[in-house]
């Protein structure tokens, strides 16, 4: 994938040659001029379909350099497609350190930033639309999901994109990849060294590639330690969420979410279940961000490297909008922030 050197985007001449029609007869229908017949225009839209093409709307593709060869045609824009409720986007402060972490860098180059929220119904028809219509010059990929779809997709489509995250080494998508291996031993030698044996972790997100990766390294990692790892799932959609999280524990001592978000909604209502954090309960999150200092007893977690990451996904793309095959670039993991939602194991 990617715009190589000898990948283009189809052209209106290349329509209009499929349609058996002139170049202007194609202007004409995507204009909205009635002069041309509804059975020629029709074999217009057909063919413009078969070729992924859209008129260039935005106009934005620019021929000069910034940075790179000489004269080579370069972006200024690359897209962000979030597939999420709006209400889950609005509370997820991860996209918001993403987004900042891409604003210095992007504004370096002189590019902007084009993102939407969108239902996963509707994913398909944005990422093809902005690009046969060169709204955008690349695009980054973020929660990727185990055969995620999109891959294939922008393949399909002969698309720039970089993915937050690792992929398979056949797509031909380079990826930035966190290492987390330092950041999960400090985990879990903070929480053995207080005496807990029982640990869950729990997700919101089953589906995505980084949460199975991340249940199957916990796993491996507390076996070597003979520890207990169990496997809980966070049901957004339950009456009480924290209720029925902290129903479903049993007898483990210390919980491991998600995210930032998911955690000190668990700390700020646990108590009033009768569940005292850290006396009764550890919580310790994936994420960390501004918020995990708002809650009481502040939450343990583990700082991800968010704007080293966007910044090393806009070099990538750009060297991809130039015309180079840049590789995957793994960059230093999560490191753990100890706080006081983490204490000794109950007795």
């Amino acid at each position: 994938m990617g715009s190589s050197p000898g990948t283009r985007r189809p052209t209106i001449a290349a329509v209009a040659q499929a349609a058996g029609v002139s170049v202007s007869a194609v202007s004409h229908v995507f204009n909205g001029r009635t002069n041309i017949s509804p059975e020629t225009a029709q074999r217009i839209r057909d063919a413009a379909d078969a070729l992924n093409w859209r008129p260039n709307v935005a106009s934005r593709r620019v021929s000069r350099s910034l940075g790179g060869p000489a004269g080579g045609a370069v972006g200024n824009s690359i897209g962000l497609v979030v597939t999420q409720s709006p209400e889950t986007f609005r509370r997820d402060p991860f996209f918001i350190r993403l987004i900042a972490g891409l604003t210095g860098p992007l504004g370096e180059l002189g590019w902007s930033l084009s993102l939407t929220v969108v239902e996963p119904q509707d994913e398909e028809q944005v990422y093809r639309q902005w690009w046969t219509e060169q709204r955008v010059d690349g695009f980054l990929l973020v929660d990727l999901r185990t055969k995620d779809p999109r891959i294939p997709l922008l393949r399909s489509l002969s698309a720039t994109a970089v993915a937050l995250g690792p992929t398979p080494a056949a797509s031909a998508v380079p990826g930035v990849t966190l290492d987390d291996g330092a950041g999960l031993e400090e985990v879990l030698a903070h929480l053995a060294g207080l005496g807990h044996r029982r640990i869950a972790r729990v997700t919101s997100s089953p589906g995505l590639a980084h949460s199975r990766r991340r249940d199957r390294a916990l796993t491996a990692a507390a076996r070597q330690r003979d520890l207990t790892v169990r496997s809980l799932a966070w049901n957004e959609d339950a009456a009480d969420p924290v209720a029925g999280l902290l129903a479903a524990r049993g007898d483990v001592s210390a919980l491991v979410l998600d995210s930032e978000a998911l955690a000190t909604r668990v700390i700020a209502h646990a108590p009033e279940l009768g569940v005292r954090v850290p006396a009764d309960l550890s919580v310790l999150s994936w994420e960390d961000s501004w918020v995990s200092e708002l809650v009481r007893p502040r939450l343990t977690a583990l700082s991800a490297p968010v704007e080293d990451s966007a910044r090393t996904a806009v070099d990538l793309l750009r060297r991809m909008v130039h015309g180079e095959k840049p590789s995957s670039v793994v960059v230093p993991g999560r490191r753990l922030v100890v706080r006081e939602s983490t204490g000794p194991a109950p007795a």
